[in-house]
């Protein structure tokens, strides 16, 4: 990557300053960077100073990536430019350099400052970075200009952490090289080509050249900002090649689908094609094959052992997820958007841009899951505005806490827990018996299991904890953004914070419990097996039966037969990936219950059902009314091993929502699938139909 800024801050006397101040304490240090020597995870000091460092680079390049949607390098290095957007200041600190009697800079757009950007910003913004340092200071004037810096370069100097560098290589840095005084600002290359706009915008005119026109701008509208990319499994085709699952989720959009199946062929081929755009690519590491496979009688895919398999497996994961990684943490150049798109097509995506530069994801005839999409209703005039900021900042801080697993640290401490959790798994393997599958299951036992999978929610845990810890003030400096202005807060800021525990719960999930998913069904599924085919014989029996046959009320009884709730039941419990997903499923279909029941009972206080009239609107739902219609819901939604996943969500939820609105409706989804397997005979239900038969 290109030399970071220097962390080293230089300290300017001012009259301005109203007491002595202490002397600085180092170089500023992170606060996760903290987080993380605290816990022995990293080592105080230099490894402190080399992550924050790396945070400093992933934040510089998301700033001007989602404030420009491009990025500006100079061309003789492709070092990133800083480039200015009034919006990324905090409003005290950008206020501070308006208060001299010169006029507004151009790059200063007061209007600007105010306006709204279609594109909701992960990045916290620009603060003093004196305060930080513990320097007390009453206002924060930017570096004297002078012949050899320019207004605009000194005030994004003092932006940009107060470079220490001499005012010429900070000139050069930001603007350009500057030759002679005065006014003007002219390129002093060598191939004497004269000055170009350095902050282009479509809504002001920069009457002077300002900037050096060798600098090149790399457009990134329709690059995703954050995919995660996993390859859950390998299977054999009937041509016995070797074919790859590929599941992705992008954080944008909130939307997770499969890829079209890859084999080892379609990895080579997209190598090759991005090694002619940018031949940097063939440095990231890529998994050999050997010449003979395929050729009859020596070698083929279907005879090579499974760890052979997991081992090739895990290191073409690792090249898809370096390649989406490298526009972070990778050299910048111009071909970046070249290679993202390849690697959008390879996975089954695209982007389509609508007004205002909203780019909207698309998929190329895949499935994708989406939980704005399978049920849930649209808010109210009332709370829209609100209900989108939540969302928005959700991702927001979902994509900063992306970014994090992409620092080599986080990186190493989550690859080695997978990778013991997955070995474990593999040495035990050999102790849940026979071959045949029937014999497997019975042989797990349910509190070994769920003791294992506990572990890896304790792991989950204290990452979280920790992301939160170490990243509290970034995400309230990314709340307090003018984006945000219309998320409806209380006082002690409890909603936002419950907002930041969810965004870190998705993304710890996406990077834990993912790659260790089939890790985790080899326990669960194994050990609760008897109990989901007597489940499976017991719904079949149901799925056609009646709502009075639950014993619903006939004043609560759906005329659409609660179809919206087992939609959300089965697509958002039932086909969704992440434990947390899930839960807010559920959640989400206890609440779709409620507000059927009302609207139904509003728009047919009459209802005529197959078994007579009945007067509906004088009769509310209650809390023993709500389970008889949560089991026939659950019955409609034909959910696979529910005594697996109901096992899977009471140990994978996140402790602190265990006694509140989750863990009363998760104890719900519990009691309706109890109900099923433990008080209902399957003698008694035919019994009772046809009781219901006759009398009707």
């Amino acid at each position: 990557p290109p030399a970071p800024i220097p962390l080293q801050q230089q300290h300017y006397h001012s009259p301005l300053e109203q007491r002595p101040k202490p002397k600085p304490k180092g170089p500023y240090i992170h606060p996760f960077a903290k987080a993380l020597a605290d816990r022995s995870i990293i080592k105080h000091g230099k490894d402190e100073q080399l992550l924050t460092q790396q945070i400093r680079i992933f934040t510089d390049r998301t700033r001007q990536w989602e404030s420009k949607l491009s990025f500006r390098l100079r061309a003789s290095d492709f070092t990133l430019r800083p480039q200015l957007d009034a919006r990324d200041v905090e409003p005290s600190y950008y206020a501070s350099f308006l208060t001299d009697d010169d006029p507004y800079p151009p790059f200063f757009d007061y209007k600007m400052a105010k306006s709204i950007r279609s594109y909701a910003p992960s990045t916290p913004m620009i603060q003093d970075w004196r305060l930080s340092r513990g320097l007390l200071i009453v206002s924060s004037p930017a570096r004297r200009t002078n012949r050899r810096i320019s207004r605009e370069a000194a005030v994004l100097a003092d932006l940009y952490a107060g470079l220490d560098e001499d005012d010429a290589k900070v000139q050069d840095l930001i603007l350009g090289e500057m030759k002679g005084g005065g006014g003007g600002i002219v390129s002093n290359n060598n191939n004497g080509e004269g000055g170009g706009v350095a902050y282009p915008s479509s809504e002001m005119q920069v009457e002077r050249a300002m900037g050096d026109a060798s600098d090149l701008y790399v457009p990134l509208v329709g690059v995703r900002k954050a995919v995660c990319v996993r390859i859950l499994n390998s299977f054999l085709d009937n041509k016995n090649r070797t074919a790859f699952t590929i599941w992705c989720f992008d954080i944008e959009s909130g939307v997770e689908w499969y890829a079209p199946a890859r084999y080892f062929s379609d990895f080579k081929d997209l190598r090759n094609a991005l090694m002619r755009i940018d031949k940097a690519i063939g440095d990231i590491p890529f998994p050999s094959f050997s010449w003979s496979l395929g050729f009859p009688g020596i070698s083929s895919e279907a005879n090579e052992s499974e760890s052979t398999k997991q081992a090739r497996r895990q290191q073409l994961e690792n090249f898809l997820r370096n390649l989406f990684a490298s526009v972070y943490r990778g050299r910048l150049n111009p071909y970046l958007a070249e290679v993202a798109v390849h690697l959008q097509t390879f996975i089954g995506c695209d982007t389509i841009l609508t007004n205002g530069d909203t780019a909207n994801l698309t998929l190329d005839n895949q499935v994708a899951i989406n939980e704005i999409t399978y049920g849930k209703r649209t808010p109210d005039s009332k709370s829209e505005q609100d209900s989108n900021a939540r969302m928005h900042l959700k991702r927001s801080i979902q994509r900063y806490v992306y970014r994090l697993f992409l620092l080599p640290s986080v990186e190493k401490l989550v690859g080695h827990f997978v990778d013991t959790a997955r070995q474990k798994v593999t040495s035990e393997a050999s102790n849940f018996g026979p071959t045949k599958r029937q014999s497997v299951q019975f042989n797990v036992n349910k509190d070994v299991a769920t003791a294992d999978v506990e572990k890896i929610r304790d792991f989950i845990d204290q990452l979280q904890d920790l992301i939160i810890d170490g990243c509290h003030e970034d995400f309230m400096s990314i709340s307090q953004r003018r984006d945000f202005a219309n998320l409806v807060d209380d006082v002690d800021n409890s909603i936002r914070d419950e907002l930041f525990r969810e965004a870190v719960r998705e993304q710890v999930e996406l990077e834990v419990y993912v790659p260790l998913r089939s890790t985790i069904s080899k326990y669960l599924v194994y050990a609760w097996f008897n109990e989901d085919m007597e489940m499976k014989h017991k719904m079949k029996a149901l799925e056609n039966k009646p709502q009075s046959f639950f014993r619903i009320p006939k004043e609560h009884r759906s005329r659409s037969d609660w179809s919206s709730v087992s939609k959300i039941l089965k697509e958002g419990v039932g086909r969704s990936t992440l434990p947390c997903v899930k839960l807010r499923a559920i959640v989400d279909a206890a609440k779709e219950i409620t507000h059927l029941d009302a609207e139904e009972r509003s728009v047919f206080p009459e209802a005529t059902f197959f078994d007579g009239k009945v007067v509906t609107k004088t009769k509310t739902l209650g809390a023993d009314d709500f389970l008889p219609i949560f089991i026939f819901c659950f019955v409609q939604a034909k959910i696979e091993r529910p005594q697996a996943l109901c096992a899977l969500l009471q140990t994978m939820c996140d402790p602190a929502k265990m006694n509140g609105e989750t863990g009363y409706y998760l104890s719900s989804f519990h009691a309706a699938m109890t109900h099923i397997h433990e008080d209902l005979d399957l003698s008694e239900v035919n019994d009772e139909l046809a009781i219901f038969l006759e009398s009707s």
